[in-house]
């Protein structure tokens, strides 16, 4: 009699319980190439906290910062949401260009002659957005929004870098990515490939003379305290994708993508606003530790006219569609 008593008070229990009859949360797991001190992670938190508070804990977004789910290899972590071995993702679009070509014209060098002006006319409020997430969605993925990386800045240890001249047998890191290497082969430097996990000790050893990566990238991962020069020039821009695999995208109700869109659409807002404010700060923070060297409109049309060759090199593996959605007129 006790034991039947006891059956009924714990089912007693369990039916009042808010727990009882919901289904487990669904853990989704979300790859990220920067540190968790990086300005990516203000899109992954807000999304993060969007989701789990709009769908009522039934999805919970797990986060890996440092490519910890790729072993730090950029273009396996790209393969893995491609192929629905994670489930989210924020990742730079330059990464993606081994998979497609067409995604090179973004980071083209001074395609945006007016810096961040020129991103929103062509990309955030014009045609590049959606030509962006025309080409990778279709690797398999549904592009949630996109954020940015911001414009890359070169540091070295060597010299102060104001002309082509300057850039003369520094060896700089690149990432995997062709028309980088290219670009800085024609500057006459010697375009260093590693994984961005290792550059801050390649640059504290002097394996290397520098690097090349937006002002926020550049603190993350503290190149200012292994670095005597910083050369702005706005040299190229990236826009990074936040982006589910369309393994978790398809199991979704229709409700569901409503959420995982309009959690996108805003974190990715937040996040360009937070990258674009701490440029300044960053700079101030790199003043205690580097010499900063802004380059004049005259020394950037240097840099321009040793660059041009690169896009008639790439013209064919980019193709004219590219060119034309970001305003540019192949000659």
């Amino acid at each position: 009699m006790k034991k039947l008593l006891l059956l009924a008070f714990t089912m007693a229990a369990l039916l009042v319980s808010p727990d009882f009859g919901r289904a487990a949360a669904t853990e989704l797991r979300m790859n990220i190439t920067t540190a968790e001190t990086s300005v990516w992670f203000v899109a992954a938190r807000e999304f993060k906290r969007i989701v789990e508070e709009k769908t009522e804990g039934r999805y919970r977004v797990s986060l890996f910062g440092n490519e910890q789910l790729s072993g730090g290899d950029l273009v396996k972590g790209v393969e893995m949401i491609f192929t629905g071995v994670t489930d989210l993702d924020i990742h730079s679009t330059i990464n993606m260009t081994g998979f497609e070509p067409k995604l090179t014209i973004c980071t083209m060098p001074w395609i945006f002659p007016g810096g961040y002006a020129s991103v929103d006319e062509t990309f955030f409020n014009g045609p590049g957005s959606a030509y962006f997430k025309e080409l990778i969605e279709k690797k398999n993925v549904k592009v949630l929004g996109f954020g940015e990386n911001g414009f890359r800045q070169v540091t070295n240890n060597v010299r102060e870098i104001r002309s082509p001249a300057d850039m003369r047998q520094l060896k700089i890191r690149t990432p995997p990515i062709a028309m980088y290497v290219d670009l800085f082969k024609l500057f006459g430097a010697d375009p260093t490939v590693m994984s961005f996990a290792e550059v801050f000790t390649a640059l504290q050893q002097g394996t290397i003379d520098g690097q090349e990566n937006p002002l926020d990238t550049i603190r993350a991962a503290k190149i200012q305290e292994v670095q005597k020069h910083i050369s702005l020039w706005n040299y190229s821009w990236d826009p990074i994708a936040l982006s589910v695999s369309n393994k978790v995208w398809n199991r979704l109700s229709d409700a569901d993508k409503q959420v995982f869109l309009e959690a996108g659409a805003i974190a990715c807002k937040m996040q360009v606003e937070a990258s674009r404010a701490l440029d300044k700060q960053n700079l101030e923070l790199f003043g205690k530790t580097m010499k900063i060297a802004e380059l004049t409109p005259e020394e950037v049309k240097a840099f321009q006219e040793a660059a041009a060759p690169i896009y008639q090199s790439y013209k064919d593996k980019i193709g004219a569609d590219a060119f034309k959605a970001f305003g540019y007129e192949m000659k």
